[in-house]
């Protein structure tokens, strides 16, 4: 069951959130730094979550019913900027790596897309079987992939040398573009932009609904934004109906991760030209 979550709480759930989806539950699944919108849970709000999540499971240990298992997608963590920090529920309440299962791999951090190597860690006896069911699947990353990416991760000098490199790549593509849909605001266009705090993607609104377009046509949806934004100003964007997230309100995924600097600074123009041949 999908648990709609806002711009207020940065699109993340929190554990008042959850409170009413937990008891039907089995498994709760987080992503953070979170695709599509590049926002990172607090400590705060995973706290929450946790103690929401250990609250269920004594109640369920009286009842001798299975417990809910928390599955922390964290693929983004080494990619965050600014003073955000990367929180864990076991970091946050020990009691939780009884039930939480990690999700991690090499495709984002290590620009591997393609890729997919990747692994889970968790309590012995749900690693124990996952590692069953996956043994008899039948498809997964080939050998030599996965003993280069054992070397790979033996290496943390060259991982940290990369990693710098990366980020601080990464950082100066989203800040510029963050910055820049904020200058369209302050210039009266009816954009808006979340602060980038990790991933490779900017959470950006564009919701200049009941306008005209230049060929006459009203923009009513985010459909009709997305299509708007490719053919008149030629930038891609992803409206967030692509990831669960209902009603047309302007939300959109905007992605660094194959675009230049130089690239970013000759599409804001575009953009706001656009918007501004909107009546």
């Amino acid at each position: 069951m999908p648990v709609v979550c806002g711009p207020e709480t940065r699109f993340l759930p929190t554990g008042e959130a959850l409170l009413s989806e937990l008891p039907s539950a089995r498994l709760v699944c987080l992503n953070s730094p979170l695709n599509p919108t590049g926002t990172a849970i607090s400590a705060d709000a995973l706290r929450g979550i946790c103690d929401a999540i250990l609250a269920e499971n004594r109640k369920r240990e009286q009842r001798g019913e299975r417990p809910v298992y928390l599955m922390y997608d964290h693929i983004y963590w080494m990619l965050r900027f600014g003073d955000t920090k990367h929180v864990t529920p076991p970091g946050l309440r020990p009691e939780m790596a009884r039930y939480t299962v990690f999700v991690d791999g090499i495709s984002k951090a290590f620009a591997a897309t393609g890729l997919r190597v990747g692994w889970a860690v968790g309590p012995v006896d749900i690693i124990k079987q996952m590692s069953a069911v996956l043994g008899h699947v039948g498809a997964w990353a080939p050998r030599p992939e996965q003993m280069a990416t054992v070397d790979l991760l033996s290496d943390t000098k060259a991982i940290h040398a990369y990693g710098n490199n990366f980020l601080q790549g990464l950082d100066r593509r989203l800040e510029l573009l963050h910055t820049g849909f904020q200058g369209l605001k302050k210039d009266g266009l009816q954009v808006d932009s979340i602060p980038p705090m990790g991933a490779i993607y900017l959470t950006v609104r564009i919701n200049p609904f009941g306008r005209r377009t230049p060929a006459g046509q009203v923009l009513q949806t985010n459909e009709d934004v997305r299509k708007y934004m490719l053919t008149d100003a030629g930038i891609g964007i992803v409206p967030f109906q692509a990831f669960g997230v209902p009603g047309d309100e302007g939300w959109f995924r905007l992605s660094v991760g194959a675009v230049s600097e130089d690239e970013i600074k000759a599409a804001l123009p575009r953009l706001a030209r656009a918007m501004q041949a909107l009546t």
